[in-house]
C-alpha cells in the first residue's frame, strides 16, 4: 500500500487556532490555494475550542471569537484536514512535504509554503505525588470547560501561576464547585507589577477583575506566594490531600482535596520548527522563541511561524499576528500589494504582563528532592537524572540515552523543560544543548491511522530470492 499524495498546494497551515485560522483566511482571500490542518475535530485551537456536540457552550468572549472564526472558515470553504495529526514534515523539491495520519489513513501533502501555528503546551513544576489519579493540568481543565462545560471532582483545589489560575477557579465556582483554595505562586506585588500591562486591554482586565471579585465574595481562600509540595493518596490510591508551603518558609498546611488542577505557564509547541532547523533565541520570559520578522518569516525560506509556537504571547496577539503573516505570505507569492499591518503594541504589553506571571526559575527545579518524578512516562526521578549528569551526560540527548527520559508517549513535552533546567544549572554540562533533538514521528501514531483501508491484494509481494 502506498501513501496517497495530494496535488501541491500554495500554502499549508498547521494549526487552526487564532493564529493559523486567521492566517488561512487572509491568504485564501488573497487568492492562494490554502489547506488547513489541525488535530482537533473543529477549528479554534485550545483557547477558542468548540463545544462538543450537544453541549451548551459557555457564553464568554472566547466562545464568541471561536464561533466567529469557524463561521468565517466555513464560508471561505478552505479545505481542511481536521482530526489529523502531523507526524513528519520534510523539505522537498516543491517546498515541503507534510505527512498526515487520521481516520482516513495516511496522506502526503506537498506545499510551496508552510505556516506553523501549533500553539503552546502546558508546563507543570513537579512535586511529590503529582502523578496521582486526580491531579490534572490547568490546560486540561480549560479543555473540559470549553468542550464539555464540566469539571471532575467534589473537593477541588486550583494551584500554579499565571492568569489561567484565576480563570479556572472562577469557572469552577460558576459550575457550583467552589475551590477549597487557590494556591498562587505569585504574590500580590507580582500582580501589581503586571497591572499596567493588563490595563492595555480593558475587556480582558475587567473579566479578570470580575473573576477575582467573584472568588473573594464566595469566600474562596487565596494562598499567595505558595505552592503545592506534596500530594498524598487516600485508601483507594487516588488523590486525598495536598500540602501547601509558603515560598518564604513557615509551617506547611495540609488540605483535603480529591481533585487538583495545577499549571505553571506555557511553553511553545515548536517541534516541527526545530525539526526543520529554524533559528531560535532565548525568550526573556523563559524558554525559546523563533527568530522571525514581524510578519512571521523564519530563517528557513518558505517557512513561516505565527502564534505561541514561536514564543508565548496569548490568543489575541496570536490572532493579530496570524493576519499579518497571512498577508505577508500572499505578498511573497506576488498576490498582495498592500502593506502588512504592524504589531499592536497594546496587545504586546498585555502579553508581556501575562508572561511575567508564568516564569519558572530554573532554581525551583534544581531544588526538587531526588524522589520527585521528573519524567512520568518512564517513571524517571530527579535523582536518576542527577546521577546520569554526574556520570557524564552533558546534554539532553545523552540524558535520554542514559535514563530513557523523553522516550515515552509525550516524547519529552512534559519533562523536557524541567530536565533542561537541571542541565543548565549542573556544572560540566554542555551549554546550549539542553533540548532534545526532535525526530519523526512527532506524535505517537496509531497503526490503524497509518494502515488506512486496504486489502491483502494491495500488499506488494516481492519475488523470491534466487537460490
Amino acid at each position: 500500500m502506498s501513501t496517497p499524495a495530494s496535488p501541491c498546494r500554495d500554502l499549508i497551515v498547521i494549526g487552526a487556532g487564532p493564529a493559523g485560522g486567521n492566517a488561512a483566511l487572509v491568504a485564501s482571500g488573497a487568492g492562494l490555494d490554502v489547506m488547513l490542518v489541525d488535530e482537533g475535530q473543529q477549528p479554534g485551537g485550545q483557547v477558542w475550542r468548540a463545544p462538543a456536540p450537544g453541549v451548551t457552550p459557555v457564553a464568554d468572549a472566547d466562545h464568541e471569537r471561536g464561533a466567529a472564526l469557524r463561521q468565517r472558515l466555513q464560508k471561505a470553504a478552505i479545505p481542511m484536514r481536521v482530526d489529523a495529526g502531523v507526524w513528519s514534515v520534510t523539505p522537498s523539491d516543491e517546498g515541503f512535504e507534510v505527512a498526515l495520519a487520521g481516520p482516513a489513513g495516511p496522506e502526503l501533502v506537498q506545499t510551496r509554503r508552510l505556516l506553523i501555528a501549533t500553539g503552546a503546551q502546558e508546563r507543570v513544576v513537579p512535586f511529590a505525588g503529582w502523578t496521582l489519579p486526580g491531579v490534572f493540568g490547568l490546560a486540561a481543565a480549560t479543555v473540559l470547560l470549553k468542550s464539555e462545560n464540566f469539571l471532575p471532582g467534589r473537593r477541588i483545589l486550583v494551584a500554579g501561576q499565571g492568569p489561567l489560575l484565576v480563570a479556572v477557579a472562577a469557572k469552577a465556582l460558576k459550575l457550583g464547585k467552589a475551590p477549597v483554595a487557590v494556591v498562587d505562586y505569585n504574590g500580590s506585588l507580582d500582580w501589581l507589577r503586571s497591572l499596567p500591562g493588563f490595563l492595555q486591554h480593558l475587556p480582558s482586565f475587567r473579566q479578570g477583575l470580575a473573576w477575582q471579585v467573584q472568588l473573594l465574595r464566595a469566600g474562596v481562600p487565596f494562598h499567595r506566594r505558595s505552592e503545592i509540595t506534596l500530594a498524598e493518596p487516600d485508601d483507594a490510591g487516588v488523590l486525598g490531600s495536598l500540602t501547601i508551603q509558603s515560598v518564604g518558609g513557615g509551617d506547611p498546611q495540609r488540605l483535603e482535596a480529591d481533585t487538583l488542577f495545577v499549571g505553571n505557564g506555557l511553553v511553545p509547541s515548536d517541534e516541527i520548527l526545530r525539526l526543520l532547523g529554524v533559528r531560535q533565541r532565548p525568550d526573556p520570559f523563559g524558554g525559546w522563541q523563533v527568530e522571525a520578522d514581524e510578519c512571521g518569516r523564519s530563517s528557513v525560506p518558505g517557512l513561516y511561524v505565527a502564534g505561541d509556537c514561536g514564543g508565548i504571547r496569548g490568543a489575541l496577539p496570536s490572532a493579530d499576528q496570524g493576519e499579518r503573516t497571512g498577508m505577508a505570505i500572499a505578498q511573497d507569492a506576488g498576490l498582495q500589494t498592500g502593506t502588512a499591518s504592524r504589531r499592536n503594541p497594546w496587545l504586546d504589553r498585555f502579553a508581556d504582563a501575562s508572561c511575567a506571571l508564568m516564569q519558572v526559575d530554573d532554581r525551583r527545579i534544581f531544588a526538587l528532592s531526588d524522589d520527585v518524578i521528573l519524567c512520568r512516562c518512564e517513571n524517571i526521578t530527579a535523582g536518576v537524572v542527577r546521577a546520569a549528569i554526574a556520570d557524564g551526560a552533558q546534554d539532553a540527548n545523552q540524558l535520554k540515552h542514559f535514563t530513557r527520559l523523553g522516550m515515552g508517549p509525550c516524547q519529552g513535552r512534559m519533562c523536557g523543560a524541567n530536565a533542561a533546567a537541571l542541565l543548565r544549572l549542573s556544572p560540566g554540562t554542555r551549554p546550549g544543548a539542553e533540548r532534545l533533538t526532535p525526530r519523526s514521528p512527532l506524535r505517537p501514531v496509531e497503526i490503524p491511522q497509518m494502515a488506512g483501508s486496504f486489502d491483502y491484494a494491495d500488499i506488494p509481494v516481492p519475488k523470491p530470492a534466487p537460490l
